[in-house]
Order: C-alpha cells, then sequence, then structure tokens
C-alpha cells in the first residue's frame, strides 16, 4: 500500500479539525464553568446596608450630592466594603504610611479579594483632612479621585473615618461595580 502526499496531508487536517474540537470543548467547560462560578460568588457579596457614623454618612451624603449633579446614580454603602474601609485605614494610622499600597495587605483589589469581595471594577480613594467637606472637595479637585466619585461602574462604597494625629481625620473610601 503507497501513501501519497495528499493521503498524509488529509490526515494532518482531519487530525488538526478533531483536536480544535475538543481544545474548543475544553475551553467551553473550563471558563464556561469559572465565569459561572464567578458569577455566583458576585451574587454572594453581603449587600447589606453599612451603619456610617455621623462624618461618614456625611462624606457619603456630599458624594451622592455631586453624582446626582452630574446625572449619575447614588453610591450604596455595604458593610463588607465598610469593613475593608476601616481595616485600611486603621492601617494607615497603625503602621504609619500613607500609600494606595499597604505594606500588610498590598493593593485595595488584593484588600478586596483577600476579604472574599468579587468585583467587576473596583477603585480607592484616600484624604487626610479636617473635615468631610473638604476631603470630598480635595478628591473633587483631583482628577483621579473624581473620576472613582463620577464612574457609574461604581454602585457600592465603604467609607471609613478615624482621627489621625497627622492628619486630622483619614478618609478611606473604597468603590466596586458587580
Amino acid at each position: 500500500m503507497k501513501i501519497s502526499v495528499h493521503d498524509i496531508f488529509f490526515v494532518v487536517v482531519i487530525f488538526i479539525i478533531f483536536e480544535c474540537i475538543l481544545f474548543l470543548g475544553f475551553q467551553q467547560f473550563v471558563f464556561g464553568n469559572s465565569k459561572k462560578e464567578y458569577s455566583d460568588n458576585i451574587n454572594k457579596i453581603d449587600l447589606s446596608e453599612a451603619c456610617l457614623s455621623e462624618e461618614e454618612n456625611e462624606t457619603l451624603n456630599l458624594i451622592n450630592k455631586y453624582r446626582k449633579e452630574n446625572g449619575i446614580a447614588d453610591l450604596k454603602a455595604i458593610t463588607c466594603l465598610q469593613n475593608v474601609s476601616k481595616l485600611k485605614a486603621e492601617d494607615l494610622i497603625n503602621s504609619d504610611y500613607f500609600s494606595h499600597h499597604s505594606p500588610n495587605f498590598g493593593t485595595p483589589f488584593e484588600m478586596l479579594k483577600n476579604n472574599g469581595i468579587n468585583y467587576k471594577i473596583a477603585g480607592e480613594n484616600l484624604a487626610g483632612n479636617i473635615n468631610p467637606q473638604k476631603a470630598v472637595d480635595a478628591w473633587i479637585n483631583s482628577e483621579s479621585h473624581r473620576d472613582n466619585i463620577l464612574d457609574e461602574r461604581f454602585e457600592y462604597t465603604g467609607i471609613y473615618v478615624i482621627d489621625s494625629e497627622i492628619y486630622g481625620k483619614v478618609f478611606v473610601q473604597l468603590f466596586i461595580g458587580i
């Protein structure tokens, strides 16, 4: 039996097609389930309303007023983000730094992930100031902070305010969109 180049080419093409079909099926199985699991995890986020202090509530009201003036829906303060905001604020004070990257907990995104919070988009605003009005004014006057405040994709927030010997008060605001 003599095998021609045409026969070899035909077998190779069939093999490639077969492998592609198997790979696509495997890809759908793996990535399809991952998307479903991710979606299920998003739905498991505790969206219970956060209990805010007077200063935190004032900060949220000022931010939502600014969002409303710009045609954007209010942010809702939720407990899980409030807890991570508190963790970050206390870390800023206790570890004596002022940065989005914590030497103890990493980036805000790592902090959210390590605390079981899944999201499609996230952000963080930090401020050191004497009261909520001045902190929000400073954020609005900073392009990157204002962009977080006005990002329509952000739906939920956590805001924590803590006294600071250096700044008067430290304000930590986390944002997520799911």
